[in-house]
């Protein structure tokens, strides 16, 4: 067995020393958001390393770190390629990050952009912790308007406009009916039966017409309106 570890490694140290299984082309794929640029230095792999001694867990995990990047897959392709295979989150809300300064997030509330000069037409969520860093997450008091908003995905009957906690901390949504141009504030209470409460501005706003009433769901199996103010 000594004799055979032996002589593994110096095949090894001959192959090495030969320029064998060097890598010679790394192949980057998923780029959307993400530039070549910033892929190439955060994965760190360069032409001429080694191929057995690639540390491709290490450049998953650095590449996961960019703020665009969700999931990263470093494979090698004997002899003498390297295929990163990248997975980009994708933008959902818009999140204030100062007084009139809004970044990007995604589903998670993870932030993908420093403050946006002009500012997609996505749901806009406030009235918590402001947004930190690219990269970082939200602060869990957006927790609830996360689920709120995911939940509120998967209903063709609105769309979500606007979330935010009130001075209360209760939390508030503007929706928009769809089909339709009716914009509806909706009064969700706690944090508590968030996909009941998202199924029951679904079940009535349907039969709705415009209104200057807020849409109560904080009980969700007995939707009122309510004057406003």
């Amino acid at each position: 067995m000594t004799a055979l570890v032996a002589v593994a490694a110096a095949v090894a140290t001959i192959l090495l020393a030969a320029g064998t299984f060097e890598t010679d082309r790394i192949h980057f794929s998923g780029l959307h958001r993400v530039s070549y640029d910033e892929v190439y230095e955060a994965a760190g792999i360069r032409p001429g390393d080694f191929m057995g001694t690639l540390d491709t867990g290490g450049a998953e995990r650095s590449l996961e770190s960019l703020p665009w990047v969700a999931d990263a897959r470093v494979r090698r392709r004997w002899p003498a390629t390297v295929e990163v295979d990248v997975v980009e989150r994708t933008p959902a809300a818009v999140a204030l990050a100062a007084p009139g300064s809004w970044v990007l997030l995604d589903i998670e509330g993870r932030i993908l952009t420093s403050p946006l000069t002009v500012v997609p037409e996505l749901p806009r969520l406030s009235g918590i912790a402001a947004a930190p860093e690219p990269g970082a997450f939200l602060a869990s008091d957006a927790n609830a308007l996360l689920a709120a908003l995911s939940a509120a995905h998967g209903q063709p009957e609105f769309e979500v406009a606007a979330l935010w906690r009130d001075r209360r901390g209760d939390l508030r949504a503007r929706v928009r009916q769809q089909p339709g141009d009716l914009v509806l504030e909706v009064a969700l209470g706690d944090d508590s039966a968030i996909g009941a409460k998202t199924a029951a501005i679904a079940a009535v706003i349907g039969e709705m017409t415009a209104s200057d009433a807020i849409l109560d769901v904080s009980v969700p199996h007995l939707p009122v309106l309510r004057p406003s103010g």
